[in-house]
């Protein structure tokens, strides 16, 4: 069997993919001695082998288009094309065989060379092998380079490949940013000429997690700070307390004393010094009769709310008719220590405002604070909660507030029902 025959047989398309491959790889190794900078002899051998196959293709296709073209037999062949045609298979063969087996060594050597030397490809390899993300952008935004993390970045957060450093910082925003469970934070670096601007994306997820975990530990040592504060205030009122009770008790037992003299007196008059005996009656006398006068053991609840919020550096502004009678004003008292509580816990601030209105449905207390704005609807737990369930017990209603800025509104009727009291 000719040549000629086997292109126009079942063994044309076998021959035929064989030479195409064989082309393929000589041309890719060419263009990537080229890139990498090989030797003038590597080039020069590789640059052979692929015109090597390039002719003896371009034979075989030449013999399908004129047979194709012209309709013509093998006799009609051009005499150079009818030669090559008539030349047996095994030739084709052979001479497949010897441009196709040489690109198994050939491409190992190829993939040695750049494993071992440095490549204009090497930079970018070793940039996707980062676990950051880098990236080159020219001021108009366009991207020069980027490597895979960059990439895979660019896919997660816009969904398309990254082309226009603009639009994706627009889509990052500001600050850290959290994809795929981990979070980055991106930084620009311009160049002193300004030519390119260059993005990097690290992963701070670790740090993030400790940010938030003593940010969390702050939180409750706000909150510890702030019970730590009203508990030394109560403790300071029951000091006072026990004082006072002592000082009554050395009193009473004093009087105890006198009582017992003035029996022996009036049994024994001449054992005694009555001016002295006198004398003491009186000063017993006009302390108990001022402390009777002014009992201080009665505390105001309202005055020990504002008393409570002064000491945790909260000051209360109150405007309107401040109740006097009950439960008004110790629902009051209860909403402001829960307001002044809350302002130095979650919003970190230091004044309360409290505005009592009388309205058509009873009345109305509104409780705002400065500080941080909450980001979100208040959800009610704790002392809120219990507040809620002290103002529905009474016969009122509770409204909470959180946009544009923390609101508490209270409202009780002006006939409680006293069953709920």
């Amino acid at each position: 069997m000719t040549i000629h025959d086997a292109v126009f047989s079942v063994w044309r398309q076998p021959l035929l993919s064989v030479l195409f491959l064989a082309l393929t790889g000589w041309m890719t190794l060419l263009i990537a001695a080229r890139w990498d900078g090989r030797s003038r002899r590597v080039r020069s051998v590789l640059t052979a082998s692929f015109f090597l196959c390039a002719a003896v293709l371009w034979l075989c296709l030449c013999m399908i288009s004129w047979e194709n073209n012209t309709g013509g037999g093998f006799a009609a062949l051009p005499a150079w094309l009818a030669a090559v045609g008539a030349l047996p298979v095994w030739a084709l063969a052979l001479a497949e065989a010897f441009l196709a087996v040489p690109l198994i060594p050939a491409a190992g050597k190829a993939r040695r060379y750049r494993d071992n030397h440095l490549t204009q490809d090497s930079i970018k390899e070793t940039m996707d092998l980062l676990p950051v993300g880098i990236a080159f952008a020219e001021p108009g935004g366009g991207v020069v380079f980027r490597n895979l993390v960059m990439e895979r970045l660019s896919l997660a957060l816009t969904g398309s490949p990254l082309h226009d450093m603009d639009q994706f910082r627009a889509a990052a925003g500001e600050g850290p940013l959290s994809l795929d469970g981990k979070v980055w934070q991106f930084d620009a670096c311009p160049h002193p000429d300004g030519a390119l601007t260059e993005f990097i994306a690290t992963d701070i997820t670790g740090q993030a997690g400790i940010l938030n975990d003593l940010q969390e530990k702050n939180r409750k040592l706000r909150d510890i700070q702030l019970r730590l504060k009203i508990y030394n205030r109560q403790a300071e009122r029951i000091i006072t307390a026990q004082e006072l009770l002592s000082a009554r008790m050395t009193v009473h037992d004093e009087l105890g004393h006198i009582l017992l003299e003035s029996r022996h007196y009036l049994s024994d008059p001449k054992a005694f010094n009555e001016a002295m005996l006198l004398q003491t009656l009186r000063n017993t006398n006009s302390y108990l009769l001022r402390e009777y006068e002014q009992d201080d053991t009665a505390r105001d609840a309202l005055a020990d709310a504002i008393d409570m919020a002064e000491t945790i550096g909260v000051e209360v502004t109150i405007t309107g008719r401040i109740p006097q009678e009950e439960p008004e004003r110790s629902l009051l008292a209860a909403a402001i220590q829960e307001s002044a509580a809350n302002t130095v816990k979650h919003a970190g601030g230091s004044a309360l405002s409290v505005q009592i209105r009388q309205e058509e449905d009873g009345t109305r207390f509104s409780l705002e604070n400065n500080g941080i704005t909450p980001s979100g609807p208040i959800r009610e737990a704790g002392g809120l909660l219990s507040l809620r369930a002290l103002t529905e017990r009474r016969g009122g209603h509770m409204h909470v507030e959180s946009i544009p800025a923390f609101r508490l509104d209270i409202i009780l009727p002006k006939t409680p029902n006293q069953n709920k009291i």
